[in-house]
Parts: structure tokens; C-alpha cells; sequence
């Protein structure tokens, strides 16, 4: 199947400028504009104030991913189905994915990506760190990878690469499939490469979070002190829809039972599910629903935690915000992840609707857009601490803690030398 060339990637810019402007109102589906000079004293302003509180050195995105075409060999791969133009859809979804990431020539595609991050956070004055997450292969139950099925595969060694190479800004997450035969061996390999945690994305990697094939790498995730971060709700970034099931968030009580800590990425905040706490046949429940279930089972207290990416994209905003905002208890397990770089994807984040669901005013918006043309993590971090919900005579905003993850949570990662 045809890769991507560069001629074919402008074309599909144009054609999403063209789409974005008539179903959107924007002038582009990914990136803002070029910014037109540096920032404004009011810029600089709002993002002083979201540092306030915060001790950069425990500030942690925990939701960035890495991806690339192995150029320079990276081992990172992306589905055939997405470089096709045979499946326009996917196809079109993974122009827009490099547009965002700041990718202009395939040939350097790897480097590319991750030079933006680097430079984006690294210009950063004051700045945390990144958690950069390894993707792997689908599998099946056997444990035989599903190349077919796989939308894309990030290394261990490769996130692990990058963050010994810079370690102010990136700290690496492993992505190992439980159904594999040398499933506990590379835990144990990725917890010696220095990897914090472990992601999951059950929908499209194939992983039944409740089978008993995975009890073996629960116990080892316990042993190597790592906590699992995990997709939870309907997953729209990767083709999946055969597996929306796997990502019903009463599954995962299984690693809770086992005493993983487990994160609920995304807070389950997307689609609908069986529930399996009902008859058959019972109306299906929404995900978010169904996580704050679980949330409010007293056992899982200390085990069980959720994460914010995504909650601010316009398919989400929303009651799933409104109650993390409001619930001071639910913040104090929460942590923070932007899922880059879906916050430069501006078809998908749109702070005109955060603006009229209230959680910003306009004048807010204007300095947070500014900001956005200069470096979307900047804008996503500044972003979710700006956001407030007004409610019985108060103002509610996210805790310092969700941007400052516990050494209870991550009892592997360090603070950066």
C-alpha cells in the first residue's frame, strides 16, 4: 500500500482547510496560526498565575504520546490502513495527526515529532516534565501480534530513549500486551529502562482487562511497583469499534483486585457500555457513569484513580467536566494528561464551546488561543488550571494535585536532576 508523500499530505491539508472553514468555522483542522510576535503581557500574566502553587520539578503531563514511521530506525511503526489512501477516512485522520505534530517532511518524521515536543516544553520558563507513553501491538488472545489490526507501535526502548537523553522534560511509560509469552519478562525489562508506569488502550490493542490471562502481569505490576494508566470509554482516536466492550470501566476491577494502582485515562468520559452489575438485557450505561461507580466503591480507595485528558475536546465538554470541577474529593484522584498532540487538533478543541458551557470567560479564551499559537502543551496546561465551575456560591477549580502526581501513585518516578 502507498505511503504518505509530501505532495499528497498538502493536498490533504488543503482539502481539511477547505472542510475545516465550511463545517467549522476555522481556518485549519490542526495547528493555530503561526504566532505574529512574542506574547502579551496578559498572556504571560494568566500563565504566571497557573504556575502559582505549583512546584515545576513534580509537575507531570501523564498523558503524551510518541509516534513515528521508524525513520532513523526508532522501531515505531503505523498501520497500513492509516498511510492508504484506499481508506480515506484513516487516511485523512493521520494527515491530520501530522499536521499537529508539527511533522512537514516524512523523511525526518520521527525526529520531527520529537523535536517539537522537545522544544516546546523545554522553552518553557518554568516547565514539568512529559510522560511519554510506548504503544504496543494488538494481539490476539494466543499472544501472536495482529499487525493488520495495529494502528500504530511505539518501543519501550525508544520512549525510554528519549527520556535518558532528556531527562528534565521526559519520563518514560512502558506498553506491554499481558496476552504476549514475554509479557512479564519486558515489565521487568522496561521497570531497568527506568519506566514509571504502564498504558493500556484495551479497545484497540485487543486486552480484556478482566481475563485471567492477565493475572500473571497484575502480580508483576504489583511486585515492580508499577501502576497501569488505562484507557477507559469509547476510543475514537484508533479504529476500534469491533472492541468498544474492552473499554467498560467495571473490568478493571480485576488489576484492582490484584492491588494494581490503576488510572482511569480520559475518566471513561465517552460513550456507553453493558452493565455488568445488572440483569442481562439492562439498558446500557454511560462509561462516565460506570467510573464514578467505581470510584465510589470504598475497596478501591488508594488503587483506583482518574486522569483529565480529554475533558476539555467539544465531543466532551460537558457533565464529565462539571462534576470533576465540582467534586473536591473525586480531584484528589485525579491526575493530569493532555493526550498530545490532540490538543493541537483544533477541529477537536474548540474553547469557543468551553466558553459556553462556562468554564471560561471570553476574554480568557482570547489570551488562551494567543497561547495556543505559541505551544498548545502550554495552552492545555494553562487552559485546565484557568477553568473554573461557579456552583452554590463557590469556585471550584482543578486541585494543585492533579498537576502534581503523589509518590504514591508513581513510587518509581524522580524528580529530574
Amino acid at each position: 500500500m502507498p505511503l504518505v508523500t509530501r505532495r499528497n499530505l498538502i493536498v490533504l491539508a488543503s482539502g481539511a482547510a477547505l472542510f475545516s472553514g465550511f463545517r467549522l468555522g476555522h481556518s485549519r483542522l490542526a495547528r493555530s496560526a503561526a504566532p505574529s510576535g512574542p506574547l502579551s503581557p496578559e498572556a504571560l500574566e494568566l500563565i504566571a498565575r497557573a504556575w502559582k502553587g505549583l512546584e515545576p520539578a513534580r509537575v507531570l503531563d501523564a498523558h503524551v504520546h510518541v509516534v513515528g514511521l521508524g525513520v532513523g530506525n526508532t522501531g515505531c511503526t503505523v498501520g497500513a490502513r492509516m498511510q492508504s489512501m484506499t481508506n480515506p477516512t484513516e487516511y485523512f485522520k493521520f494527515s491530520i495527526y501530522l499536521n499537529a505534530s508539527g511533522v512537514t517532511d516524512l523523511a525526518e518524521a520521527d525526529q520531527q515529532y520529537v523535536d517539537r515536543l522537545s522544544n516546546l516544553v523545554g522553552a518553557q520558563k518554568p516547565h514539568g516534565r512529559l510522560l511519554l507513553l510506548a504503544f504496543d501491538r494488538a494481539h490476539d488472545d494466543a499472544g501472536a501480534p495482529l499487525p493488520d489490526d495495529t494502528e500504530f507501535f511505539t518501543p519501550v526502548e525508544y520512549v525510554a530513549a528519549l527520556a535518558k537523553e532528556h531527562p528534565d522534560l521526559f519520563v518514560p511509560c512502558a506498553s506491554i500486551h499481558p496476552s504476549r509469552p514475554d509479557a512479564v519478562e519486558a515489565l521487568e525489562k522496561a521497570a531497568e529502562l527506568g519506566c514509571v508506569a504502564v498504558k493500556w488502550l484495551p479497545n484497540a490493542m485487543n486486552i480484556d482487562p478482566a481475563s485471567p490471562r492477565c493475572d500473571r502481569f497484575y502480580e508483576a505490576l504489583v511486585r515492580l511497583q508499577l501502576p497501569l494508566i488505562t484507557h477507559a470509554g469509547e476510543e475514537k482516536a484508533v479504529h476500534s469499534e469491533e472492541r468498544q466492550r474492552l473499554g467498560n470501566p467495571l473490568l478493571l476491577r480485576r488489576p484492582l483486585e490484584h492491588g494494581v494502582k490503576t488510572v482511569v485515562a480520559h475518566c471513561a468520559s465517552l460513550g456507553q457500555n453493558p452493565d455488568l452489575d445488572a440483569p442481562a438485557g439492562a439498558p446500557w450505561v454511560d462509561n462516565f457513569d460506570l467510573f464514578l461507580r467505581l470510584m465510589n466503591e470504598p475497596k478501591w480507595k488508594g488503587l483506583l484513580f482518574g486522569e483529565t485528558s480529554a475533558l476539555t475536546l467539544v465531543n466532551r465538554v460537558g457533565r464529565p467536566l462539571e462534576t470533576v470541577l465540582g467534586d473536591e474529593a473525586l480531584q484528589a484522584r485525579l491526575i493530569n494528561g493532555s493526550d498530545y498532540p490532540l490538543p493541537a487538533i483544533n477541529a477537536l478543541m474548540q474553547t469557543g464551546a468551553i466558553v459556553k458551557a462556562g468554564f471560561l470567560t471570553g476574554d480568557e479564551r482570547a489570551l488562551l488561543n494567543e497561547i495556543d499559537r505559541h505551544d498548545p502543551l502550554l495552552f492545555d496546561f494553562v487552559m485546565k488550571r484557568t477553568l473554573r465551575l461557579r456552583k452554590d456560591g463557590k469556585e471550584h477549580r482543578l486541585a494543585d494535585s492533579v498537576f502534581m502526581p503523589d509518590a504514591e501513585l508513581f513510587p518509581r518516578l524522580r524528580a529530574p536532576v
